[in-house]
């Protein structure tokens, strides 16, 4: 028989090896996880609002979360009003090549043709141009109802950015105005209804809720929309968000069916890890705009730059040569510093 001594070294483990397997790992999940959320799942699903909450440090680098707007060179039908017998008016913004307002117009650089459906459309008689803000017969010039993202996605620097810079587009409107203010994550609550009162609408602005669960994106919409549906003139949303819609039971083709048929235009702040598409058929659908920055702290330059083009909106007074049934067809165009802008709703 052999005898075999026992081996008495120290067996060493190679930890290292280890831990490098565990932090490739850890990078392949991410890399994964990366994928993902920039993808139409990874905006619209509940589950992953935990992940993109603690990933939004990162969000800036994202190759597709680059700062975007559409407010350059833009024409924006905002509602079309029977005032009397073959007379309408017809709201609309335009702005220049730097996003600015233009504050008014010549009626010789105005055209508007207008039918029903699928009808022709012919042109009309536009008798005057007057900027909103000069209507001095509309005591109730405007109305629109704050929609707000509390989801789990959401900081708390990301509600202190949009609460403080908030109170500047609400100062920035110059004529009295009628707003509404609805806070979402997976419920939608209304914090205010629709109230004349700045003092309570910015109140309304502040009031606390907690941040949390999913998005109900679009159906804070349609609440918005069923508070100022009925009001006159001008009418719109204002949206501030990180996220696409998981959560509710109301689908984006009915919420753009009732903008359209209600002349409700949707502005929307968007910033983090949304898919900006969404923003921008809301806003192309809806004759509204948006502004997507990927950091919130950079939407500080936008609420008092959209509260300019509130201002601004024209009131178009003109006669076709019958009567309309409501909503019309329309065909607006102008003429811009040289350039001819054409919008159709």
């Amino acid at each position: 028989m052999v005898e075999v001594n026992p081996r008495t070294a120290p067996i060493r483990i190679k930890y290292w090896h280890y831990i490098l397997f565990l932090a490739l790992l850890t990078l392949l999940a991410l890399a994964v996880l990366w994928s993902l959320l920039d993808t139409q799942w990874g905006a619209s699903s509940s589950y992953s609002e935990f992940f993109r909450r603690y990933l939004s440090s990162v969000n800036k680098f994202r190759p597709s979360a680059k700062p975007e707007d559409n407010l350059s060179n833009a024409l924006r039908i905002h509602g079309v009003e029977q005032v009397g017998d073959k007379r309408y008016v017809l709201l609309f913004s335009a702005t220049d090549d730097k996003g600015e307002p233009i504050v008014s117009f010549p009626s010789a650089d105005i055209t508007v043709s207008v039918g029903q459906a699928s009808a022709a459309l012919t042109p009309a008689i536009v008798d005057h141009v007057t900027p909103i803000n000069q209507m001095a017969a509309w005591n109730e010039k405007v109305s629109f109802a704050g929609i707000m993202d509390y989801s789990g996605s959401m900081f708390q620097e990301d509600i202190r950015n949009i609460e403080s810079n908030y109170s500047s587009f609400i100062s920035g409107i110059l004529f009295p105005f009628n707003a509404a203010i609805y806070k979402f994550h997976s419920d939608v609550l209304e914090t205010l209804a629709l109230s004349s009162d700045k003092k309570a609408i910015e109140n309304a602005v502040m009031t606390t809720v907690a941040l949390g669960g999913a998005t109900a994106l679009y159906e804070a919409m349609d609440k918005g929309i069923t508070a100022i549906q009925a009001r006159p003139h001008l009418r719109f949303l204002l949206l501030t968000t990180d996220g696409n819609n998981n959560a509710g039971s109301v689908d984006l083709p009915s919420v753009l069916r009732r903008s359209r048929q209600h002349f409700i235009s949707t502005f929307v702040f968007g910033f983090g890890w949304l898919n900006v598409q969404t923003l921008k058929q809301i806003t192309e659908d809806t004759d509204g705009y948006y502004v997507y920055v990927p950091d919130s702290k950079d939407l500080k330059s936008w609420f008092p730059k959209l509260a300019k083009i509130v201002n601004n909106v024209q009131v178009v007074e003109f006669s076709p040569s019958a009567n309309l049934t409501m909503p019309p067809s329309v065909e607006l165009t102008v003429k811009v510093n040289g350039t001819i802008l054409k919008r159709t709703r």
